[in-house]
């Protein structure tokens, strides 16, 4: 069983320097020289342990990673003639505080040592996950039973445990479906701990949950997923391994040229269409028809890179970034609007860009506004992108901010409550893809700069939730520098996913990612 550390740690990222762990368990017997893991926490990327507990036939082990100036390495306390592998329930509890270390087995005396080196301070769990009875490998997992473990923050939680009249199953904190399971005792024995009866496991299809089968389990051979029979419910004991619902080809889309974008969308009451932006002077639009996507308009574009779907009321429009120039040497992009009358694209104003990469469509206090990511003008990449703001009066697009880029590739829009955030990818300034990439916040009726971003030929920005939770992923496609002569590798780089630290007011490095010149989809 694992989880992330963040699953915890939603507020902090370091490990409490002060805490307890109470566990109670009972093992078997451990040959000779066996360690076993009731608890670890281990970093995702690197997979080093960052905290475990571990126990052999005669002693348990602390085991933590210490990192200063000098490097990182792991640092062991161990507690000898403390394991508990004599067949019994047993409740641990140990303590820890700075370089002290104390173990007390079923609220006994407890055992006291002073490390020569302390508990880490700023132990971060960043990109960690918990892992129960496991190090994340097959080697070393837990054979026995566990009836608690609990992390608990601050000082020695043993009084809060003892004294107990039964000391050997003392409850700090015990899981509700262990609580609400039955136990009946056979002939004159002691009733027993529900998890100790007899144990019947069906298998096959999903059976009934009823009172006849409550506290009977379940094994599902297709998923590899054990389930546990409560009140009228199957609850998860072993996760399942959720199937992965593979794509399948389904058509093959003749394109003029090669495609560089697509764009999929849909007008009301008319239906489903695909856009394709091509490298030549075609792009096209295909709508969905009888089960496929079948030809439906072509425009004239200029080595297009990405189309633009949005709408103004009832008004549908679709934007195209055209990257060169037409055959009068004229750059400028396209914003097509569709005709209910003609049931076509017909075009509708003409915008001048610069080697134009992106469009971006939003809303900000109930106007429309258009960003374009201009790349470069002729040469020269550091130039100024454009917002553009509809005029309702004029019924067109103008001019409202510009934004000075460096190569810009994407624009992202978002909003977190009433804040609204555009980010551009600044790709290349010229001599080197190393350059930062912006995130503008919407202030006092403009964007204004919020946050940078070192980034390497950042190409596509996405945000997404996971729960509350925002994160913002950056893209970096290629490792650049006109003074270096070597390039041995420069696609095959991290990219970045940032969350939003709501007490910081920034997006923070969440974790890395090796990617080969990488794009994102949200």
């Amino acid at each position: 069983m694992s989880f992330p550390a963040s699953r915890i740690f939603f507020r902090c990222d370091l490990f409490p320097q002060e805490f307890s762990i109470v566990v109670t368990l009972k093992v078997p017997d451990l040959p000779p020289k066996k360690n076993e893991y009731l608890l670890t926490l281990v970093a995702e990327e690197s997979d080093a342990l960052l905290l475990g507990l571990r126990y052999s036939p005669t002693q348990l082990h602390l085991l933590f990673l210490r990192e200063d100036a000098a490097g990182a390495w792991q640092t062991r306390v161990s507690f000898r003639s403390a394991a508990p592998t004599d067949g019994q329930w047993h409740t641990l509890v140990l303590a820890v505080s700075g370089a002290s270390f104390s173990l007390s087995a079923d609220c006994g005396i407890p055992l006291h040592l002073t490390a020569d080196v302390p508990f880490p301070a700023t132990l971060s769990v960043r990109g960690a996950r918990f892992f129960v009875g496991s190090r994340r490998r097959s080697k070393g997992l837990f054979t026995g039973l566990v009836r608690q473990l609990v992390l608990l923050p601050g000082s020695d939680a043993t009084p809060r445990l003892c004294p107990s009249r039964n000391a050997q199953l003392a409850v700090l904190s015990i899981p509700r479906v262990l609580q609400a399971l039955p136990g009946k005792p056979e002939d004159n024995e002691v009733l027993q701990y529900p998890y100790e009866t007899d144990l019947k496991v069906t298998l096959g299809s999903r059976p009934p949950c009823t009172k006849v089968e409550d506290a009977q389990f379940w094994f599902d051979a297709s998923r590899k997923g054990l389930y546990l029979c409560v009140g009228n419910e199957w609850v998860s004991v072993l996760a399942a391994r959720e199937r992965l619902d593979y794509v399948q080809q389904h058509q093959d889309l003749l394109t003029s040229s090669e495609t560089l974008g697509i764009e999929v969308f849909r007008i009301p009451g008319v239906g489903l269409f695909a856009a394709t932006a091509n490298r030549k002077a075609t792009s096209a639009i295909y709508k969905w028809t009888d089960g496929k996507f079948a030809s439906f308009q072509s425009l004239r574009t200029h080595q297009a890179q990405s189309w633009r779907h949005f709408t103004i009321g009832r008004k549908v429009f679709l934007a195209v970034a055209n990257f060169e120039p037409d055959e009068k040497g004229q750059e400028f992009s396209v914003i097509y609007k569709w005709s209910p009358r003609k049931l076509k694209f017909a075009p509708y104003q003409r915008i001048a860009t610069h080697s134009a990469r992106d469009w971006e469509a939003f809303e900000v206090h109930g106007e429309h506004f258009l960003a374009v990511a201009n790349h470069r003008e002729g040469d020269n990449h550091n130039i100024d992108s454009v917002i553009y703001k509809w005029n309702p009066a004029t019924r067109l697009f103008e001019a409202n901010q510009t934004i000075p880029t460096s190569g810009a590739y994407d624009w992202e829009f978002f909003t977190v409550g009433p804040y609204s955030f555009l980010a551009v990818a600044n790709t290349f300034n010229g001599t080197s893809t190393r350059v930062h990439s912006r995130l503008y916040v919407w202030l006092l009726g403009a964007f204004q700069l919020f946050q940078s971003f070192p980034t390497f030929g950042a190409a596509d920005w996405e945000v997404f939730h996971i729960g509350e939770r925002i994160f913002l992923a950056v893209a970096n496609s290629h490792s650049y520098d006109a003074a270096v002569q070597a390039q041995n590798g420069s696609y095959v780089l991290n990219s970045v996913i940032y969350e939003l630290n709501l007490t910081a007011q920034a997006f923070v490095k969440f974790q890395d990612i090796p990617t080969c010149s990488a794009g994102w989809r949200g």
